[in-house]
C-alpha cells in the first residue's frame, strides 16, 4: 500500500464513548475526479500515538471500480480530522 495522507469527507457513526465508525467517504483521485467509497469491512481498529497526536487507524476493505482493494483510513482526534492513509 501506498501511504497517501490526503483528506477526506466521510460520513461517521458516533456512539457513546465508543471510538467513531467509518460508512463511507469522499476523496479526489489522481485525475481530480470526486470517487465515493462505501466502507464494506473494518478489519482492524488501532490507536496510535505519532508526535503526541492521537490517532485511530482503520484497515478496511472495500468495492472499488469492482476490485476489492485494502485501504486505511485515519482519524486524527486533536483535529476531528479523517484521511485517506495508505491505499
Amino acid at each position: 500500500m501506498k501511504i497517501l495522507a490526503e483528506p477526506i469527507e466521510a460520513a461517521v457513526w458516533f456512539k457513546a464513548k465508543e471510538k467513531p465508525w467509518p460508512v463511507k467517504f469522499r476523496y479526489s483521485d489522481r485525475e481530480g475526479m470526486l470517487r465515493r467509497v462505501n466502507v464494506d469491512k473494518v478489519i482492524s481498529v488501532d490507536e496510535i500515538k505519532t508526535a503526541g497526536i492521537r490517532a485511530f487507524v482503520y484497515r478496511c476493505q472495500s468495492e472499488i471500480d469492482g476490485v476489492m482493494k485494502a485501504y486505511e483510513l485515519k482519524y486524527l482526534v486533536s483535529d476531528c480530522r479523517w484521511e485517506l492513509y495508505k491505499m
